[in-house]
């Protein structure tokens, strides 16, 4: 959980830093592209649509595989509480152990 915080921490500050450090756009060349044929190339529409298409399946992506972590995290942590539980049983036994025969020992 650590990890994903410090992740989104992160790129959260880099993302304002890039933003607010960013050129100002005065300041940069215009370029002009000589204008094609109408029939050259994806209109517009189109291209926004293939993009906005490639940042859906990219995210469904990353949320897949977030979900698979959270899924193998949660999995490793039931196992480590597993062990722990068993090894905190044993020793409190270890310690009931003695007890029990002192006392049988006083009967």
């Amino acid at each position: 959980m650590r990890l994903l915080i410090g992740l989104a921490i992160g790129f959260g500050i880099g993302f304002a830093g890039a933003v607010l450090l960013a050129p100002d756009r005065s300041r940069r060349r215009e370029v002009d592209w000589p204008a094609g044929p109408v029939d050259s190339g994806p209109t517009a529409i189109e291209t926004d649509h293939n993009i906005m298409a490639a940042v859906r399946r990219a995210l469904r992506s990353a949320q897949e595989q977030l979900n698979e972590a959270l899924e193998e995290a949660k999995e490793a942590q039931t196992k480590a509480e597993k062990e722990l539980r068993t090894r905190y049983e044993r020793k409190v036994h270890k310690t009931d152990k003695p007890q029990e025969i002192e006392e049988k020992k006083r009967k």
